[in-house]
């Protein structure tokens, strides 16, 4: 195998370790919503437009916003062993926003989390998120 088609065969698999879907959200945005006084336009002018829009039958709107990546672990490309002990890292985040008939917002949600796939030898890993991680309840 020469040079060049080393590179390329590194430069796929370094690209396909790495799948995304939505967009993240700024924490320094999302703190700028208040109920009761931020309106739609004001959200779509700080956060973009949402991925999903749910509209209920008492007249209240719905936007979601979605981030999700999945990264493969270096080690699943060891040739042979890799799937043995490869895996992949997932993150998550969701923002969701609750709008009233007057087009205000009523209230709003986050979520964010992260979690570890493992494969073969490598099942049992855990996920590592500082603030998720330092607020469990002692077993």
């Amino acid at each position: 195998m020469n040079k060049a088609s080393l590179l390329l065969t590194l430069f796929c698999f370094v690209f396909l370790a790495c799948v995304s879907s939505g967009r993240k959200i700024d924490p320094a945005a999302a703190d700028k919503i208040e109920r009761g006084k931020t309106t739609k336009a004001e959200v779509i002018a700080l956060l973009g437009s949402p991925d999903h829009i749910t509209r209920s039958g008492r007249g209240n709107t719905i936007f979601m916003y979605n981030y999700f990546r999945v990264s493969a672990k270096p080690a699943t490309f060891l040739p042979v062993i890799g799937p043995l002990v490869g895996g992949a890292h997932a993150q998550h985040q969701m923002f969701m926003v609750t709008f009233g008939p007057d087009d205000r917002v009523t209230d709003y949600i986050t979520s964010y989390g992260a979690s570890e796939v493992d494969s073969g030898l490598a099942i049992g890993g855990k996920a590592e998120i500082a603030d998720v991680e330092a607020g469990k309840r002692p077993k």
